[in-house]
């Protein structure tokens, strides 16, 4: 079995339970890092699709509900799906461009039917990782985890600099600029709870200051309703083998992001590889999650990168406060309105606090890679993989006139990363590293 290790920097282990008065705003830290990232997909669809205003209240509240439940299957212990470590579930931006390809030419039915059957075939990925472990060594994972976070740093540094159309905005800039700041100097508090909320405090102190600036749209919180409950099935399902397709390269593509969030988050939190059973059960939580999602009207469900960040960060590794923060997900899904105050924190200051959440996810990934004899064998591998991962993922148009579903598969980032680190793993001669 896998040793478990005392890493300095954890102030709450996995078992640990602050008391509530501490566990409530860690939970809501984790909340603050998901919130914008999980109702993406859903405002991006109904903006497509031009749905009225309810359905896309529907839609998030939908969104917010399945992140709640996958959370709590992902952090059961003991159990053969779920991985019993404390990770945050949401919906998949990963999934943006395939999810948005299939519901304009088939409709959003076709989107949850699609991503059904992708949910149950992670599932089976899940179970027959086991007889992956050749493919999915740890070269592979540090590789993975390097390229999720290295690639996601350009997508918060864009919301940071104020987002599509207004990249450069002096005011963007500030708002990022003191949320990061803060950050930086309560993680250099004494004080262990400051430490621990150090991304939480930055990005209250972001939404006050945006307040102060007159920047905050309340006209969500006056549209919102009090009290709704989100059903399943609410649209028809709708089966087309193109779509069925273009979903199962998408849900290879998450089964290997989460074996490194996986990875990412045991090295953070332990200083240890995962287990098998963690692995497994992690991508077993994630399909059925995702199957889940579709019946309940959500999209893709996946683990959250940004959300193993905070916990590399703040040193908070709590199952107990990822159980509180599934909860409140649970309960913001019933009471739109107050999802509405939450939807109002600016792009900005979530850019601000996102920077330093995945770029604590590629430090994570240099960490693993760090465990690895640095032959030369192992060096190309990782060279040539973070090369064409992240190269392509910086320069998408290098690819631009292939098919539009291949530009899709290799500009992703982690999926040509992944590939090129097993494919090269499996063909050069491990001899050659003595």
């Amino acid at each position: 079995m896998t040793e478990k290790k005392v890493n300095p920097d954890i102030l709450y282990g996995m078992e640990d339970r602050p008391e509530l008065k501490k566990a409530v705003p860690l939970a809501f830290q984790h909340i603050f890092a998901m919130f914008a990232a999980n109702i993406t997909v859903p405002l991006m669809v109904s903006a497509l699709l031009d749905l009225p205003p309810s359905d896309k209240t529907f839609l998030i509240q939908c969104a917010l509900f399945m992140a709640g439940v996958g959370t709590l299957i992902q952090i059961r212990k003991g159990k053969k799906i779920g991985s019993g470590l404390p990770i945050v579930m949401g919906t998949s931006n990963a999934f943006i461009a395939t999810v948005m390809s299939i519901a304009g030419t088939y409709g959003i039915g076709a989107v949850f039917a699609s991503s059904f059957v992708g949910g149950l075939f992670e599932m089976v990925l899940g179970k027959s990782l086991p007889k992956l472990k050749k493919v999915f060594t740890p070269l592979v994972s540090g590789v993975v985890v390097v390229t999720l976070g290295v690639t996601l740093i350009p997508v918060a540094v864009k919301q940071a600099a104020g987002g599509a159309g207004n990249l450069g905005d002096p005011t963007a800039l500030l708002l990022a600029s003191v949320v990061l700041l803060t950050i930086v100097f309560c993680h250099r508090s004494k004080n262990r709870f400051v430490k621990s909320a150090s991304i939480l405090l930055g990005i209250l102190t972001g939404f006050v200051l945006s307040l102060f600036l007159g920047i905050l749209d309340g006209g969500a919180i006056k549209d919102a309703s009090f009290v709704a409950m989100p059903l399943p099935l609410r649209y028809q399902w709708r089966f087309y083998p193109a779509a069925i397709i273009g979903m199962l390269f998408m849900y290879v593509a998450t089964t290997i992001e989460t074996l490194g969030d996986i990875s990412a988050i045991t090295i953070a939190g332990e200083d240890r590889e995962p287990t098998e059973e963690e692995k497994t059960g992690g991508v077993l939580a994630d399909g059925l999650s995702s199957a889940l999602a579709a019946l309940m009207n959500g999209f893709p469900n996946t683990s959250y990168t940004q959300n193993i960040g905070v916990v590399n960060l703040t040193g908070v590794f709590s199952r107990h406060v990822v159980r509180i923060g599934a909860y409140m997900l649970l309960l913001l899904a019933f009471f739109p309105k107050f999802s509405a105050v939450l939807s109002m924190i600016p792009v900005p200051v979530l850019g601000g606090a996102s920077i330093a959440m995945f770029s604590m996810v590629a430090v994570s990934g240099f960490s693993l890679l760090g465990k690895i004899p640095f032959t030369s064998r192992n060096s190309l591998i990782i060279a040539l993989s973070l090369g064409l991962g992240i190269g392509l993922s910086l320069v998408p148009e290098a690819l631009g006139h292939l098919h539009q579903d291949i530009q899709l598969i290799l500009t992703s980032g982690v999926v040509p990363s992944a590939v090129t680190a097993i494919g090269l793993d499996l063909f050069l001669p491990a001899e050659e590293e003595k």
